[in-house]
């Protein structure tokens, strides 16, 4: 968890809090994946937004519940890849940070199905994922990017930890594929100054 105490973590996550905060007013979000609940912690200022965090981790839920404290905030542990006590078309947006790629193809497919059952009719879901399009050496330097933190190292070790598996995501381009078996709408951004990828599927 010191990669989410440093300098860089909230930049990692920035371009996702800009697209919720700039494409909606009011409405409900869910994070999926939330850990220690970063992103809710960085969208609660909005108060018009009703924010679920789930994890399928418990003491992560219980360390969210302790870092969030917020009346338009709540978490709950998630049953693995289900959301059996949540109603279809829910949430108006959902986003899953730095999760999917980490799965197996079934996994995911089991996940995006729950995700895109409980999302409204023309609800986003939004997807942020570590990228390969820079090479490691290019750390050393863009480091100085991030505002001053004693855990910024981490960035380092984020970068070498997640390249084998970005590499695969991003190879088999597994989410546009899935957007398209299903109709989806979806678009791609490089972000996070080249050190992570935006993918947005929408739902007709």
């Amino acid at each position: 968890m010191m990669a989410q105490q440093s300098g860089w973590y909230p930049q990692f996550l920035k371009p996702v809090v800009d697209i919720v905060n700039s494409t909606m007013k009011i409405g409900k979000v869910l994070d999926v994946g939330t850990g220690p609940g970063m992103l809710p912690a960085l969208l609660k200022a909005n108060d018009k937004l009703q924010i679920t965090g789930t994890d399928i981790s418990s003491s992560m839920i219980q360390r969210a519940k302790e870092n969030v404290k917020s009346p338009n905030v709540t978490f709950y542990v998630q049953d693995k890849n289900s959301f059996k006590d949540i109603s279809d078309s829910t949430f108006d947006l959902i986003t899953i940070c730095s999760v999917l790629f980490l799965l197996d193809a079934k996994t995911r497919s089991t996940l995006l199905d729950e995700v895109s059952r409980i999302l409204k009719p023309s609800g986003k879901i939004i997807v942020l994922t570590p990228s390969t399009r820079k090479p490691f050496f290019s750390t050393m330097k863009d480091i100085w990017l991030f505002p001053f933190s004693k855990y910024n190292w981490t960035f380092f070790v984020w970068k070498r930890a997640t390249a084998s598996r970005a590499t695969i995501w991003h190879k088999e381009k597994w989410l546009y594929y899935y957007s398209q078996g299903n109709r989806f709408e979806y678009t791609i951004f490089n972000v996070f100054y080249d050190y992570a990828t935006l993918e947005i599927i929408k739902k007709q």
